[in-house]
């Protein structure tokens, strides 16, 4: 017996794979060692994933919350990427791997990030395009949850599955 997906379940698929290779594609993004280049790289991969991701879900692409979130990318990587520069002078001083970890939490928070914005998205999307008219507080809530499970789920997602052995 064949299993039948509903539309928003084959929606939520390709949006699951959507968001994966943008995650892959903003942890390359993250190699290139400058803060600034890497903030720039991620606004515009996230971009295009939210217009994929509409375009999953037959949404017109939100124009205006695309807008939005480019200048929050920008304004909200600021802070990290001065904080990427404190810490790349902190661990710059280990001999041969302080670049190397410099540059890998680049490219992990790049997937990080890219991973909270897709679920935000995504979520818009399955819930008829409303829960971004939420409140700011429930937004902003549910962001931090995401970037705390793209933690562990990033990295995850980045592992060999044992069936394709």
């Amino acid at each position: 017996m064949a299993i039948e997906h509903t539309q928003v379940e084959i929606a939520s698929l390709k949006a699951d794979s959507i968001i994966k290779n943008h995650i892959i594609m903003a942890m390359t993004a993250g190699l290139i060692p400058s803060p600034v280049v890497d903030m720039l790289a991620v606004a515009a991969i996230e971009v295009s994933m939210i217009a994929k991701l509409a375009k999953a879900y037959e949404f017109p692409v939100p124009r205006d919350l695309v807008a939005y979130k480019v200048f929050v990318a920008l304004a909200g990587g600021i802070g990290p990427a001065y904080l990427s520069v404190k810490f790349h002078s902190l661990v710059k001083a280990l001999p041969l791997v302080g670049h190397a970890v410099y540059v890998g939490s680049l490219s992990l928070s790049g997937g990080i990030s890219v991973y909270a914005v897709g679920k935000i998205f995504q979520k818009h999307f399955e819930n008829g395009g409303t829960f971004l008219s939420s409140d700011n507080a429930v937004i902003k809530r549910f962001f931090s949850e995401k970037q705390a499970e793209g933690i562990t789920a990033v990295p995850a997602m980045l592992k060999p599955s044992a069936s394709r052995l």
